[in-house]
């Protein structure tokens, strides 16, 4: 049933415990989906993240790495109020450790964000995660998991102080890898 929901392209129950036999059948279904022509680079894949996009399935997908992360090029220094991050349903608990890191030029990144470990969804629930990020200024922000794992979210949306224009929308983007399922 879990399967034929996630072809369906539905979302999976809360409650539903992810096995091993439905990691595989998800694979097997993103193997299908992935177009075979042209490897998928970086920033392609990490677009997804921003493509206003939110289905609770994945934007983007890394490779099972050591703290794999995605980031998004804002432009110029803007001083930020809030993000909103859309996870992916079926695999939800991977992001609970979610860290948010900011950079002004892309190579000295500080942290300024870590979530509990509660696990979130975002498109089903209507609930995103929401990071008040309370004036933080920054042009690059980073999000990462920490550990050796997958990174994959649905989207992230970012507000800057004052206004409530998701400033991350189209913006360029890139991550730590590509995995096979991008």
């Amino acid at each position: 049933v879990l399967t034929i929901l996630l072809l369906m392209g539905m979302s999976l129950p809360s409650w539903a415990a992810v096995s091993r036999e439905q990691i595989e059948a998800d694979w097997l279904l993103q193997d299908r989906l992935r177009i075979a022509d042209a490897p998928v680079t970086r920033e392609q894949d990490a677009a997804g993240a921003c493509d206003g996009v939110k289905n609770g399935q994945w934007g983007f997908h890394t490779e099972h790495e050591d703290r794999p992360w995605w980031q998004v090029d804002l432009g110029a220094p803007r001083e930020l109020d809030r993000m909103l991050v859309f996870n992916r349903t079926d695999f939800a608990p991977r992001a609970a450790r979610l860290i948010v890191l900011v950079s002004a030029d892309g190579a000295d990144f500080r942290q300024v964000y870590q979530h509990d470990g509660t696990p979130f969804l975002g498109h089903p629930d209507g609930k995103p995660l929401t990071i008040a990020l309370r004036g933080v200024t920054a042009r690059f922000v980073r999000l990462q998991v920490p550990g050796r794992d997958y990174f994959h979210l649905d989207e992230v949306e970012i507000y800057p102080a004052g206004a409530d224009e998701n400033i991350a929308l189209g913006r360029p983007c890139t991550q730590s890898s590509v995995s096979q399922w991008s």
